[in-house]
Parts: structure tokens; C-alpha cells; sequence
């Protein structure tokens, strides 16, 4: 069932051509479920667009663009890539690049104090108190969800995402 839901979830993105994907195009088509399934509770956060906001070096190159202008939640997704982590705010998502781990602490801080979902590929991501991290599996991209910390956040995780999640952290 799980590999349903998850095969489910990776087609709804996908191109036309969808024999091999790359591991950018899997995390962006992850990204886009993800924000599918969470909800703020912050009516700040219900703002007309839904900003994703990439911090730190770009992993994904032209393939998150493809997300700009999709709709989620009925709203549009806008990409934004602010050069420091107070140009963040209106962010309600957040990709932390890899090469900001040593300002993880801050960052996740003040990135949750302003409800913002966090993610990353950055080792640990979830026990640093990041929400959701991408862990590789083999050749297999999955993700973790450190629960505790969306909802210190004020972020709800819907359940069949967390069904998904290769690790819970309760």
C-alpha cells in the first residue's frame, strides 16, 4: 500500500518522459507533495501565493522551476531565493542547502518561529530539528519527518505523509 501512495505521489508531478529521472527530479517532485500535505495554522501563512524560498547553494538547478506557477493547495507556488536568512521571511517553505549546516541550529530556529516548513538533504536534518529531511536509500530517495518539530512550528503533517516517511520522529 505504501508503495501505491508513494508512486502515487511521485506520478502526480511527473513529465511525459518519465524513464529515468534524476535524483533532483524525484526531490522536487517529493518537494511539491509536500506541500500538498501540510497545513499552518498561522493564517499568515494562507497568503494569495505559496512562497518556496531555497537557501544557500541551489542543488536542483532548472528542476524546481518547473514547480513556479503550479498550484497547491489552491494557490500558486512562487520560487524565491533569498540571499540571507532574515530575506526569508514570507517563506512558507524552506530548502536549506548543504552548505548552511554549520547555521543549522539557527536557521531551523528561526525558521520555525516563523512557521516555515524546513527541508533538506543535509545528514541528520531531522535530528538537528529540521522537519523533513531526504535520506538516500540505495538509488531509492526517501524522507524523514521529525513530527515534534512541525508541530513546534505550528505545523500540521497530514497522516497519509506521514505513512509515507521512511522515520517518524514522535
Amino acid at each position: 500500500m505504501k508503495f501505491l501512495i508513494a508512486l502515487l505521489l511521485w506520478s502526480l508531478v511527473g513529465t511525459a518522459n518519465a524513464s529515468v529521472r534524476s535524483e533532483y527530479e524525484v526531490k522536487a517532485a517529493f518537494l511539491y507533495n509536500f506541500t500538498r500535505f501540510i497545513t499552518w495554522s498561522d493564517p499568515l501563512a494562507e497568503a494569495p501565493e505559496m512562497r518556496i524560498c531555497v537557501l544557500g547553494q541551489d542543488p536542483f538547478g532548472d528542476v524546481l522551476q518547473q514547480l513556479n506557477g503550479r498550484v497547491s493547495q489552491g494557490r500558486p507556488l512562487a520560487l524565491a531565493y533569498p540571499g540571507s536568512l532574515s530575506d526569508s521571511d514570507g517563506c512558507q517553505v524552506l530548502f536549506i542547502g548543504s552548505a548552511r549546516s554549520r547555521d543549522l541550529p539557527a536557521i531551523t530556529e528561526y525558521a520555525h518561529e516563523r512557521q516555515m516548513l524546513t527541508i533538506s538533504e543535509i545528514p541528520d536534518f531531522v535530528e538537528e530539528g529540521g522537519i523533513i529531511g531526504y535520506v538516500k536509500e540505495g538509488n531509492v530517495i526517501r524522507f524523514e519527518i521529525n513530527l515534534q518539530a512541525a508541530q513546534r512550528a505550528g505545523i500540521h503533517v497530514n497522516s497519509r505523509l506521514l505513512e509515507l516517511a521512511v522515520r517518524v520522529i514522535r
